[in-house]
């Protein structure tokens, strides 16, 4: 969730409008009341060091086990377009993998990464996750994280969402962008199962989705859970000052909640107002609404979770598979208390929990390049250089162990397809022969030998005369 908006609106069937960045900056402040021009990094504060955070993330851990490992591969790198012909939309998805080619530095667009561009796969079938950025970011917005996971043995791919990134936010605090981001995930699962270039290298068996800000609604939903929009009624009255989720602005789209978002209705004979067991119930008779759940998901991460209030337990009930929740202990943009820590409690199993100390809400992207962090110092966080590395490095590690630990290291590689046998040549049966002409290469040379032979002169010359 970031911290503004794109004021203009734009049909979905036409492409989006690309504002210009100074002013989408200016667009975006003014939305949640922040001073346009914020610098990128504000007067240093205490940020724990790398052993108070790494412990804060792994307490039940041995020492000798919180260092950080060898990376097993290096990070290939790919890019791909996906067009969803049903809404018009087009997907720009990046793709990390196990590579054993050595990476290095290319430039793509405001974004410099470390990574094999088009690097020779790692033979074998890998773990996939996906990742839904933070609300105005993008498929590269978490591009260390994504390189950490491939160099552990995942194949990662990240969509950048239509209407929900940094150079369209016209989507921003509508029903649609909690209802469209499922789709680009599945979809792009979808994609990369049939794709010649990245099929033969994923497990379909074994497949994640961590989601940042926005993206952690977008993972319980591809969970199984389905947010009611009614909840939100209620939120700007249990939220402290200043909540983005409270200005005017964001006030009026989010009343479309309710109406787009319906609690799941209670099953025959079931009462709804009959306690909280009866509404799980009724949540489980009730199906998913359409192209949001995906079976194909087996482990969720939630990393400083956005649109909390619209589950609460009852929305939660179906969601079965292993989740783990990254609560930013300075997010300013979804306060924990109605977001991360809610989630936690109503979860029907206990997740994986973690805190990063000294974390805002932007910290958390990859480190802003210059042109982002000119152009749009409210999305590059209020942390240091320095303090973001720590963060990333202890984020990076929770994430890395908790798919080994629900999804599994790497397999072998598909079994090679067995050679078809050689045709055998078919010889047309040899005709019946008489066996009265089995001695008949015999009689063949004797013609001959009486063909060449030279006429004998009879024995009694003929008669010269005869009877008239």
């Amino acid at each position: 969730m970031p911290r503004g908006h794109a004021p203009h609106t734009h049909r979905h069937d036409r492409p989006a409008r690309r504002m210009p960045r100074p002013l989408l900056a200016a667009a975006l402040a003014a939305a949640l009341l922040l001073p346009v021009g914020a610098p990128s990094v504000p007067a240093p504060r205490p940020v724990p060091g790398p052993a108070p955070l790494v412990a804060a993330l792994f307490p039940s851990l041995p020492r000798e086990a919180r260092a950080e490992e060898p990376a097993a591969y290096n990070a290939g790198f790919r890019t791909m377009g996906i067009w969803i012909p049903e809404t018009g939309e087009r997907l720009d998805v990046a793709v990390w993998y196990p590579s054993s080619r050595a990476p290095s530095e290319i430039h793509l667009g405001d974004w410099t990464l470390d990574v094999a561009r088009g690097g020779k796969e790692v033979p074998g079938r890998f773990p996939l996750v996906l990742i839904s950025h933070c609300t105005a970011g993008s498929r590269l917005a978490h591009h260390d994280t994504a390189e950490a996971l491939a160099r552990a043995g995942f194949v990662v791919a990240a969509p950048t969402h239509p209407g929900d990134n940094g150079n369209d936010t016209s989507l921003l605090f509508l029903p649609e962008q909690i209802t469209a981001r499922p789709r680009h995930i599945s979809t792009t699962i979808s994609r990369l199962l049939r794709t010649p270039e990245t099929a033969p290298m994923i497990d379909p068996a074994r497949i994640g989705v961590i989601g940042f800000g926005t993206g952690g609604a977008t993972a319980l939903m591809l969970a199984g859970a389905r947010p009611d929009g009614s909840r939100y009624a209620s939120y700007c009255e249990r939220t402290t000052p200043g909540d983005p989720y409270c200005t005017k602005w964001a006030a009026e789209r989010l009343a479309r909640l309710p109406e787009a978002l319906r609690p799941p209705k209670p099953a025959p004979g079931v009462p709804g107002t009959a306690g909280v067991a009866a509404t799980a119930n009724a949540a489980n008779a009730a199906p998913p609404p359409t192209g949001t759940e995906d079976g194909r998901v087996r482990a969720v991460a939630l990393v400083a979770p956005g649109y909390g209030m619209l589950f609460p337990r009852a929305a939660l009930s179906r969601v079965t598979i292993p989740v783990a929740i990254v609560k930013a202990d300075d997010d300013e943009v979804n306060r924990a208390p109605l977001h991360a820590d809610a989630l936690r409690a109503a979860l029907p199993r206990p997740p994986e929990f973690a805190v990063l100390a000294g974390a805002d809400h932007y910290a958390l992207m990859a480190s802003c390049p210059p042109g982002l962090r000119r152009d749009l110092p409210e999305l590059c966080g209020g942390v240091d250089d320095d303090a973001r590395q720590t963060i990333h490095q202890a984020l990076n590690a929770r994430l890395v162990r908790f798919f080994l630990s629900t999804l599994g290291e790497a397999g072998p590689p598909l079994p090679a397809p067995a050679p078809e046998p050689e045709p055998v040549a078919q010889q047309a049966p040899l005709p019946d022969v008489p066996a009265a002409n089995a001695t008949a290469p015999k009689a063949k040379k004797d013609d001959k030998r009486k063909k060449d032979a030279k006429p004998r002169k009879p024995d009694t010359p003929p008669a010269r005369g005869g009877a008239q």
